[in-house]
């Protein structure tokens, strides 16, 4: 199982990397998005989040209050909105910029995948710091911290590529009161890549413990993103039913309910 998840997540990485090579020459949003939407859907909201990167660091580092990645969201959020949100937050930590100062402009449920863009950065460029030390940056406070252990849990899913039992040793050196937050990573991470069996999940399920709620809601992002974009797999129906308890038809159909998990969500942000 593992190696199918690792598979996936290799691909992930050249869907990432394809992107940015392409973004290398200048291009009118247009060309960017036509060449975004040749990517099969799978995988088609991670290209969307490393263009999303790409133009946000060019908008930072010339100053001009991400006009351009503005335009480029407005054309496709509906579809990419947390991927575009997450891919946000990698140009906030790749150009060093807190984010704060922009987040009045911006809609103000971008700022939950912002900080998850920032913690999964960090996590992936600074590992040492942030996975093996557990420390935070500086910028991030407690109220941000939340969205910034979630991408940081998210990061530790594809460190431990699939292996349950690497995970947990992962998660273990964090203060207890960052698990939760972990825990809701690890869901939307292992909810969007997919390749992962029932027997893992279950593992999973059993291993988050007391964090199976938050655990369960990384699952539900997961997903209501591919919902928007969609890219609807076997494995987030897998995934849904072994988490959540829920066959996926009958949760996405269910408005109320998503509706009230987003907005407790949304709360700890507020």
């Amino acid at each position: 199982m593992p190696n199918s998840v690792s598979t996936k997540m290799e691909y992930v990485q050249k869907v990432f990397l394809g992107v940015q090579n392409y973004m290398l020459k200048e291009h009118q949003l247009e060309e960017v998005s036509a060449f975004l939407d040749a990517e099969p859907p799978e995988f088609r909201s991670v290209s969307y989040e490393s263009a999303s990167m790409e133009i946000a660091s060019l908008d930072l580092s010339n100053g001009n209050e991400l006009i351009n990645w503005k335009n480029f969201y407005q054309r496709s959020a509906k579809a990419h909105t947390f991927h575009m949100d997450i891919g946000l937050g990698w140009a906030f930590a790749k150009k060093e910029i807190p984010p704060a100062p922009y987040l009045e402009s911006l809609q103000p449920v971008i700022s939950w995948m912002i900080y998850d863009g920032i913690g999964y950065y960090n996590g992936l460029f600074n590992g040492r710091r942030t996975v093996k030390s557990q420390l935070v940056p500086v910028d991030i406070d407690q109220q941000t911290l939340p969205g910034f252990d979630q991408g940081v849990g998210r990061r530790l899913w594809y460190i431990s590529k699939g292996d349950v039992d690497q995970l947990i040793q992962l998660i273990k050196p964090f203060h207890l009161s960052r698990h939760a937050d972990l825990w809701r990573g690890v869901g939307i991470a292992c909810g969007y890549v997919g390749g992962t069996d029932k027997a893992n999940l279950e593992q999973l399920l059993n291993h988050s413990a007391e964090f199976k709620d938050q655990f369960s809601t990384g699952i539900t992002l997961a997903a209501i993103s591919r919902h928007a974009s969609n890219s609807i797999t076997k494995d987030i129906e897998l995934a849904c039913e072994i988490i959540c308890g829920r066959y996926l038809k009958d949760m996405l159909n269910d408005e109320t309910a998503i509706k009230n998990q987003l907005d407790q969500y949304l709360a700890m942000f507020i």
